[in-house]
Parts: C-alpha cells; sequence; structure tokens
C-alpha cells in the first residue's frame, strides 16, 4: 500500500486476494445491488461488473488489473474530487451507489487503510446541493399494497419533510404520486400472497406514469421491525392508518440504510389527507400544463407564469399547492386574506421581497448540517441565510396593524436563531471555501490556537529575525546569525572569533570553516513550531469545523421551522406581486354550486400575448341552472383556451390565489377533469382515439356533482356518425346522471340541439367574422351556436395550396346545400374505377356548370399562379369536351 492509500499487487499474490480487494469483496457482498465506489488515495475505483457498467454508462476508460492472466480484474475509476458529477449522471439513469470511503490517513496508518461504507446514494435520498433541482423536492416514495387499501409514504431526505396518507385505489395512488413526480419509488406488498400479481402491474404502470423515477421492489416488514423503525417518531395513529404507518416504516428503513452514519433529521409526519385537497389527476395535470408545458418544460406552464418566490423553500410549497389546492373554504379564506395583505401593503411587500431574496435555502443547508454532510461554503450560505432572514422578519414584525400581525401570525417573536448567526459570523471568512482542505476556513480572531498557528504562518520569518536580534543583543555578538538549511534545520552561526561570547547553555551543533553552528531550546521549539503550523493550522481548522458543524446540527430544527415560516411568507408575497403586476383580482370562495368568471384570462396566453390583445370572457356554471356549457366556433377561435382558463382560475382560486379576471365566485371543486387534445399511447398499443375514449371513461366514473369537467373535440378520433354519438351520449351522462359543472367544445353542430331538449345546457359560440374571403376570430363568446367552423380558411391560413383549397372550396358548397359528390375526373396517370363511380351521382351538363361556376366563384385570384391557372382552365376543358 502506498502512503496515498493506492493499491500495490505483491508477487506471487493473486489480484483477488489481496488485503484491500478483499475488503473490496467485503463491501461489495455488503451492497450487491450498488455500484461500489470504492476510495484509493485520490481516485475512487469500481472492480469488476461494477467498472463494465459505470465504463459503458460514464464513458469512462475500461481498464484492468493482471491484464492478460487468470485472475484478471476489469477496473474504472474517476477523481474524488469530481465524483459529484459522476455519480449524478448514474443517478439520473437510477443507479444506487454505495461510497466506501477511507476511514483513516493513509500517511499515519501502518499497513492496510480501514475502509467502510459510509453511504448509499440513491435518486430519493439525493443530499449534495449541486445534484438537487432547488425549486423542487426530491421525493422518496413508498407504496404498501394491501387488501384493504393502499398506503403512501413521501420522504424528502434533503429537507427532512414527511407525509403520509392512505389512499383509496392505484387510480387515486397515480393521481397523487403525479403531483409529487417522486425521483424513486419502493414498491412492497402487504404479506407474499397479497396482490401477488398486483406489484408487477403496478411498476409497470408506474413506470409509465414516471418515467424519470425509479422503481425497486421492497421486502416485507415484520410487526417488530415496524415497532423499531418508527420508534419515537411523532405519529398520529387516529390520522395515520395501518397501510400508511406501513409506507411511513418502509420508507425510513430505505433511508436509514442509506446513511448509517447519521439518524435521520425526521422528527413527525405532516399533516396531508388526500381527500382534504381539490383532486386533479396526472391527466388534467398534463392537460392544463400545470408545471410542465406540453414540450416537458417548466418554460409556458401556469407553474412559470405564477412563480415569482425568491427562496427555493418557497418555491417547492407554491409547487405543492398548484398540484394540490385546498377544499376548505376557511381555509382558502385566511390565504386570499394574506395575498391582500401584502398586495395593500406595497412597501412592506417589497422590503420583505428585497430582504428574503438573500435567505437561500435553509432548510437544506440545515439538514446538511444534521447529516454531517456540511461545507465551509454551506456554513456561510446559512450564515449569509439567517442574516437576510432576520432582516425579512424585522420588515414584518415592524407593522403595527392588528389584522396583517394576526393573519401572518407575529403576534409571538419569531425564533431567528441569532445565536447561531452570531457564532458563525465570528467564526467565518467572509467567503468560505468550498472544501476544507483548502483551507482559510475561520477567522485568525475566532480561535487563539488557530490565531497564533496563523501568525506563525504569516509571519515565521519576522519571528526568526527577532530572535536573531534578540540573541545578538544579549550576547553582545553582532556577527551572529540564524540561518536554515534542509539537511540541519535552523541553527545560529558565529564567527570563531567570537565564539567564546556564546552562553554555556547554547548547544553545539556544528563546526565549519567559517565558524561554530548552535541551537538553543527556545530556537528549537520557534522553528518546531514554524514547521508545523501549516500542517497544525489544518488540523486546526478541521476540529473548529466539526465542532462548528455541530453546533449547527443542535439548531438545525429551529432553522427548519423559520424556513418553514418564511416559505410561506414568501409564496404570499409572490402571489400578491403577480395580482400587482398582471391585475388579477380576489375571488369570492364559498361553498355554494356557483363558478362565476367575469372577463377572465387565461394567465399563460395573456402573460404571451402582446399587451392588450387577449380578449377576456364571461362564464357562468350553477348546477342548479346552467350547468353545461356546449361551446362551438372555428378552429383557432379560442375554444380550447376558454375551457382551460376556467378550469385555471378555480384551481388558482382554491390554492389561495388571485385570478386573471375582472371578477369570480368560485363554489368550490373537488374535481378537475380534463380532456384537452390529441395525444396517443405507441408504446401502450393505444391509438389516439383509444386514448381519448379511456380518458373520457375515467372522468365519467371519477366526476362528482360538485366537479368541474372541461372536454374538446370527444369524438373526433372515429367516423362522424359514431363520434357525435358518443358525444351525444357523454354530453347527456354529464347532465342527467352527473349533473356536474361541464363544459364542451365540439364541432358538431348537430350535438347543439341538447340546449333545446335541457333546462340545464346551453349553447354558445366563439364568434368570428369573414371580411373579403378571409376571416377574423374575434375570440369573443356570445350565447347561441356557430353557424358553421371555417375550416377552410383555417386551412388557407396554414399555407395548403391553392388548388386544394379550391377543391375543398367546391366540395363544401356542395355538400352545404345538399348535393353528392362526386369524383374528380381522371388525371394524367390515374386510371378510372368506374365501380367506384356507381358510389355517386353521375354528373350531368348543369351539374358540372354549376361545379365549374363555384370553382370560379372560389378562386383567390391574388393567389393564383399562372401555372395553377393553366392547370385548372385545362381541367376544366377536359370535363367539359367529356360532359
Amino acid at each position: 500500500m502506498q502512503p496515498d492509500g493506492r493499491l500495490v499487487h505483491r508477487a506471487g499474490m493473486s489480484a483477488r486476494e489481496t488485503p484491500v480487494m478483499k475488503q473490496h469483496a467485503a463491501a461489495k457482498r455488503a451492497y450487491p445491488d450498488a455500484i461500489l465506489f470504492f476510495r484509493l488515495g485520490d481516485f475512487y475505483e469500481m472492480f469488476g461488473d461494477d467498472a463494465v457498467l459505470t465504463a459503458r454508462e460514464l464513458d469512462l476508460t475500461l481498464t484492468s488489473r493482471n491484464k492478460g492472466k487468470p485472475d484478471e480484474i476489469p477496473m474504472a475509476g474517476v477523481p474524488h474530487h469530481a465524483a459529484h458529477g459522476y455519480i449524478a449522471r448514474l443517478l439520473d439513469k437510477g443507479y444506487k451507489i454505495a461510497i466506501c470511503e477511507q476511514m483513516a490517513d493513509p500517511s499515519k496508518v501502518k499497513g492496510i487503510v480501514p475502509r467502510e461504507v459510509v453511504r448509499v446514494i440513491t435518486p430519493g435520498t439525493i443530499t449534495e446541493g449541486e445534484q438537487l433541482q432547488p425549486r423542487v423536492n426530491n421525493w422518496l416514495c413508498s407504496v404498501h399494497l394491501a387488501a384493504s387499501g393502499v398506503g403512501l409514504a413521501l420522504l424528502d431526505v434533503s429537507t427532512a419533510e414527511l407525509r403520509a396518507a392512505e389512499v383509496a385505489n392505484p387510480t387515486a395512488l397515480l393521481a397523487e404520486l403525479s403531483h409529487a413526480a417522486p425521483r424513486e419509488v419502493l414498491l412492497g406488498l402487504a404479506s407474499a400472497d397479497a396482490a401477488s400479481a398486483a406489484e408487477p402491474d403496478l411498476a409497470g404502470v408506474l413506470q409509465q406514469a414516471l418515467p424519470a423515477a425509479a422503481i425497486r421492489g421492497d421486502g416485507e416488514l415484520a410487526a417488530s421491525e415496524v415497532r423499531e423503525v418508527l420508534g419515537d417518531l411523532n405519529l398520529d395513529a387516529e390520522r395515520l392508518g395501518p397501510n400508511a404507518r406501513l409506507a411511513v416504516a418502509r420508507v425510513l428503513r430505505f433511508a436509514r440504510a442509506c446513511n448509517p452514519s447519521r439518524p435521520l433529521p425526521v422528527r413527525r409526519v405532516a399533516d396531508w389527507d388526500p381527500s382534504g385537497f381539490l383532486v386533479i389527476d396526472r391527466t388534467a395535470q398534463a392537460h392544463l400544463e400545470l408545471t410542465r408545458s406540453q414540450s416537458g418544460d417548466k418554460a409556458g406552464s401556469l407553474l412559470d407564469t405564477i412563480d415569482e418566490t425568491l427562496t427555493p423553500a418557497g418555491a417547492r410549497l407554491l409547487r405543492r399547492r398548484l398540484v394540490a389546492p385546498a377544499l376548505d373554504v376557511e381555509r382558502i379564506r385566511r390565504r386570499l386574506d394574506r395575498v391582500e395583505l401584502f398586495l395593500v401593503h406595497s412597501r412592506t411587500r417589497s422590503e420583505f421581497r428585497a430582504a428574503v431574496r438573500g435567505v437561500g435555502d435553509l432548510e437544506r443547508l440545515a439538514v446538511r448540517a444534521y447529516l454531517n454532510e456540511a461545507t465551509p461554503r454551506d456554513l456561510g450560505a446559512l450564515r449569509d441565510g439567517l442574516a437576510a432572514a432576520a432582516r425579512a422578519v424585522c420588515t414584518l414584525t415592524a407593522m403595527e396593524d392588528p389584522l396583517w400581525r394576526d393573519a401572518l401570525v407575529l403576534n409571538e417573536p419569531v425564533d431567528v436563531v441569532a445565536e447561531l448567526h452570531a457564532r458563525l459570523a465570528r467564526a467565518l471568512v467572509e467567503r468560505p471555501p468550498a472544501q476544507a482542505k483548502e483551507g482559510a476556513v475561520f477567522k485568525a480572531e475566532y480561535d487563539a490556537e488557530l490565531s497564533e498557528l496563523d501568525e506563525l504562518k504569516q509571519h515565521g520569518t519576522e519571528r526568526i529575525v527577532a530572535y536573531e536580534t534578540d540573541a545578538r543583543a544579549s550576547t553582545g555578538v553582532q556577527s551572529l546569525k540564524v540561518r536554515y538549511t534542509r539537511v540541519f534545520g535552523w541553527y545560529i552561526e558565529v564567527s570563531r572569533g567570537q565564539a567564546s561570547k556564546v552562553p554555556g547553555a547554547w548547544r553545539r551543533k556544528q563546526t565549519v570553516a567559517t565558524g561554530e553552528r548552535y541551537t538553543t531550546d527556545a530556537l528549537d521549539e520557534l522553528a518546531h513550531a514554524i514547521e508545523n503550523a501549516e500542517g497544525r493550522h489544518r488540523e486546526r481548522e478541521l476540529e473548529l469545523l466539526d465542532e462548528l458543524v455541530g453546533y449547527v446540527a443542535e439548531r438545525a430544527e429551529r432553522v427548519r421551522t423559520l424556513a418553514e415560516r418564511l416559505a410561506h411568507w414568501d409564496v404570499d408575497a409572490a402571489l400578491a406581486e403577480v395580482a400587482h403586476t398582471s391585475d388579477y383580482c380576489k375571488p369570492d370562495v364559498d361553498d355554494t354550486d356557483t363558478l362565476q368568471i367575469v372577463e377572465g384570462r387565461h394567465p399563460v396566453v395573456e402573460r404571451l400575448a402582446a399587451a392588450g390583445r387577449f380578449v377576456p370572457n364571461d362564464v357562468t356554471l350553477t348546477s342548479s341552472g346552467e350547468r353545461l356549457w356546449l361551446v362551438t366556433g372555428p378552429n383557432m377561435a379560442g375554444k380550447s383556451t376558454l375551457l382551460r382558463q376556467v378550469a385555471l382560475s378555480a384551481i388558482l382560486a382554491q390554492m389561495g390565489s388571485y385570478v386573471p379576471a375582472r371578477a369570480a365566485r368560485i363554489g368550490v371543486v373537488d374535481r378537475v377533469l380534463s380532456r384537452v387534445g390529441a395525444s396517443d399511447n405507441l408504446a401502450g398499443g393505444e391509438s389516439t382515439f383509444m386514448v381519448e375514449m379511456r380518458e373520457t371513461a375515467d372522468i365519467l366514473r371519477q366526476a362528482t356533482p360538485r366537479s368541474l369537467v372541461i372536454l374538446d373535440e370527444i369524438g373526433r378520433g372515429t367516423s362522424t356518425f359514431d363520434g357525435l354519438a358518443i358525444a351525444w351520449a357523454v354530453a347527456e351522462h354529464l347532465d342527467d346522471v352527473i349533473r356536474c359543472r361541464a363544459l364542451f367544445a365540439t364541432h358538431y353542430h348537430e350535438l347543439t340541439k341538447l340546449g333545446d331538449q335541457s333546462e340545464h345546457v346551453a349553447n354558445y359560440c366563439v364568434s368570428a367574422r369573414e371580411l373579403d374571403e378571409s376571416i377574423i376570430f374575434l375570440h369573443r363568446l356570445v350565447r347561441g351556436a356557430a353557424s358553421r367552423s371555417y375550416g377552410v380558411f383555417v386551412a388557407q391560413l396554414a399555407g395548403l395550396p391553392e388548388g386544394v383549397l379550391s377543391r375543398a372550396r367546391a366540395l363544401l358548397a356542395s355538400l352545404e346545400a345538399g348535393q353528392h359528390l362526386a369524383p374528380r375526373s381522371a388525371g394524367r396517370g390515374r386510371k378510372r374505377d368506374t365501380s367506384q363511380l356507381d358510389l355517386f351521382v353521375a354528373p350531368q351538363a348543369s351539374a358540372f356548370h354549376e361545379e365549374m361556376a363555384n370553382h370560379i366563384k372560389a378562386l383567390d385570384l391574388d393567389r393564383l399562379t399562372g401555372l395553377e391557372a393553366l392547370s385548372l382552365l385545362a381541367r376544366f376543358k377536359e370535363k367539359l369536351t367529356k360532359a
């Protein structure tokens, strides 16, 4: 073994039999399902199958030990200082990483350096800041399947948040998981016999629903193990069901096994009851683009539009509120009142936001300190964040308004952990380094020994000069010099003529041609101190860093509590900022069945549109009155936008946000169900129409009288008659059976007859105006049914060739006149199919003249090219000859 810990192979010993490789084999046996990062000096090495896998996944050079020999071992490695980047890439692919560290300094160990697996990193247990998305929770999820139901637990190790709930069935489970978007899911069964076939089926469904998550099976849990794992965790037995308790035990067991050296900083299970939140299933979340746009990016989503939070914890809280709005009216109103207060007190809002901008991620910094993973830079960020937090709290507590203080719970002092900030400010330099080994972490005056060592490091030479001056003065030898050589170190040199003046306590070290060389106890001590100052300075800084991290860990829970309070205020202030800049209104939320929006707008489309170009619309739905609106109108007129904006307004209101409208009254909605847009599922073998029907079936099964349903173009993926029949039946079911509030956009004009048959169905259309053979979309919703769909005009806007458009106009005119369609005469290279012609009425000369007249009327002469005109003329001549 080399001093730096590198592996040395001794002659006559198999590569697999060396002591270090035996260490590796033991660690690998303990963690067979993980890639073992084995520390050897300045590298993490992988051996055997791990080396082959990592070389392939990370594009590393695959080497081997004892190449060409029977005991050859594949090997690949990465520098330890750059390992985080490589680990992050493997985690993104779903792998587990076991970190086997050197537990002692190789330079101070005789024999084999002890090594242990100190941590297992999985996608759901990451705590390193550079591997985390700061504005999104990194959930590790546990699912416990049982005959009595499904238990669900979510743990974010990086923030020490733990949530658990009982869900009724796998459908509800998928909805909750789509909200959380966990990085890793643990699947467990109640017993070997319970739902024995469900685990692989559910795993496949989850893999399809959560493609970015690692899905893993988990073993059984004995009752004794559950008690041991849960320990003294604060669990409300009445609120938390048995399956949820088992899910909590699973997720904690896994997380603790991944970090065996430190206890988890989890003290309680957060209050989470799915029945208390508005249900937005996976389909509706995707259709409405709540957190991701259709392209899969945050840009263009509703979250991107309303996220003006300035802290990572605030951003995570805002996302959780958006995907799970509240149902309790009083809770919603309290949130809206806080937003209103921040909106009214604009100066305080601005001062608070200016201060809170510097808070950073106190939650994750506190947890890293608790797990003993905090770096000097983390501690510096914590120091600065606590200072900003104190300023932010000060701006809020300065308000004397009793309504303000009650709403923000400011009647009692806010714990800003002042003593921790004071300790960090006193200890750390202004810009601490990223790693402790870089040195210069602490202020010299923070510690007496550190100050002395720093003085020696910085001014050791001056100390030697001062000693030389004192020695000259005390001996009277003016030629005395203190010098240094690599062999003898520091010494005092005196010429032979002055040697008689040397004190008897001095010890002769060497005789040279120019004189005598001496040393003293004082010089030896000073020389030793100077020579060892740098190493001891490094050791002392590490000791002080361990002490300081421990001091922070003792106060981590208080820091997390402060961060949680700041996150709530950050969200309130951010929503007030959005309401102010985008002219949103405060909705009136109640328990009625009325959903009324005056001059409502789509928050995302409005932001992307030119200023003042978005056309607002009014919508009023009530279960006892007009509860189903059939919306017709041209393509591109804004029907889908209208449907989405109504749903988004309900979601925004119930999450506690102002809404994009002049006024709004939102009777609480229990579910938002959506079928908007066309999509297929090629991997699952489902066509666009099949996906449409499956999603529609889910809506009809889940909807209740308090739900809000938006449907766009149901039945368009099949034949006209089939599609119309399905759309009609779905609309009737919504009206007669479910009786919920719904918006149904359609191109089936026949469907508008439902408005004449039911007092709860109303027809509305998005208006358009024809002008000079073109169309102007007014985007204004008016009562009544649209007279036509203007599809040919939209095709013209899309750039279809003029010949195709002319033919389409002619065929449309024939259909609108109630005439049968006749095929075009065979052109060059086309055979006449007389059997096909039997399906049509044979064209007479008069019919041909009428058709030609319609062609000519439909021509757009400004767009018609010369070649197109000659082609049309040739076709007319051919038809006239044959007629």
